[in-house]
C-alpha cells in the first residue's frame, strides 16, 4: 500500500463561506474519482506489463471509497491476487507453499501461458509417463518409444532418450515489472486537481 497526500489550498482559495462548507464533501468525491482513475489505468496496464494476465488477475483490483467524514480512499489488490502479484511488483524469489513449482517443457499451454487445469494428473495416468529424478532433475518424464532411445539435453531428451515434460523447481526469480505503486502516484499527480475542481462544482450544485 502507498500513502498519497494532496494539498487543496490552491484550489480552495477564494471560495465563499457557503462553498467552504462543501469542501470536505468535494474532497471525498475527488479522492473517489482519483482512485477510480488509478484502478482503470492499472487494469489497462496489466496486459502490457504482465504476460497474458488471467481474468482472475484482472478482477483483483478493489476500491475503498472516501466519505466526507473519512477523507481516505484506497485502491488495492485483493488478498489472493496480491499474494502472487507482490513478486511482480517488488521482484524477488518465490518459494512455493507446496513441494515445488511445476515448470512446463514441451507442453501445450492455455491462452494465458499456464498449464491447463489437471494437466499433471492427466500426464501421470499415461503408461509412458512417470515422476522422478533423472540426472539431478526432478520432474515428470516421458519414456521413449522402443527403438527411439538417444541422449540429449534438458528440455528435450534426457538420459536414454527420456523426455522432460514438467520440471519441479524449488524457487523462481522475478524482476519487478508491475509498477503498480509508480503508476498510481503518476495518475494521482495528474488527476487530483482536475478531479477536485470537478467535485467542487458538483458539491456546490448539490448544496442545500
Amino acid at each position: 500500500m502507498i500513502r498519497y497526500t494532496a494539498n487543496f489550498d490552491e484550489v480552495t482559495r477564494g471560495l465563499t463561506k457557503a462553498e467552504q462548507r462543501q469542501v470536505p464533501f468535494a474532497i471525498s468525491l475527488a479522492l473517489n474519482y482519483t482512485v477510480e482513475d488509478i484502478k482503470a489505468n492499472t487494469e489497462k496496464g496489466l496486459g502490457r506489463r504482465l504476460d497474458r494476465p488471467t481474468p482472475f488477475t484482472k478482477r483483483g483490483l478493489a476500491l475503498k471509497r472516501a466519505s466526507k467524514r473519512n477523507l481516505s480512499a484506497v485502491v488495492f489488490f485483493k488478498d489472493r491476487q496480491a499474494e502472487y502479484l507482490e513478486k511482480q511488483e517488488k521482484g524477488g524469489t518465490r518459494r512455493p507453499k507446496r513441494k515445488a513449482l511445476a515448470v512446463p517443457f514441451s507442453q501445450r499451454l492455455n491462452k494465458y501461458g499456464n498449464l491447463p487445469r489437471r494437466s499433471i494428473d492427466r500426464l501421470l495416468k499415461r503408461p509412458d509417463v512417470f515422476q522422478g529424478e533423472i540426472n539431478g532433475v526432478e520432474g515428470i518424464w516421458q519414456r521413449p518409444r522402443r527403438g527411439k532411445r538417444r541422449n540429449g539435453s534438458r528440455g528435450t531428451k534426457g538420459s536414454s532418450g527420456l523426455k522432460l515434460l514438467i520440471a519441479y523447481e524449488k524457487s523462481a526469480d522475478y524482476q519487478p515489472r508491475l509498477r503498480f505503486r509508480e503508476g498510481a502516484r503518476k495518475t494521482a499527480d495528474a488527476r487530483i486537481k482536475h478531479n477536485f475542481r470537478r467535485a467542487m462544482r458538483k458539491a456546490i450544485l448539490t448544496a442545500h
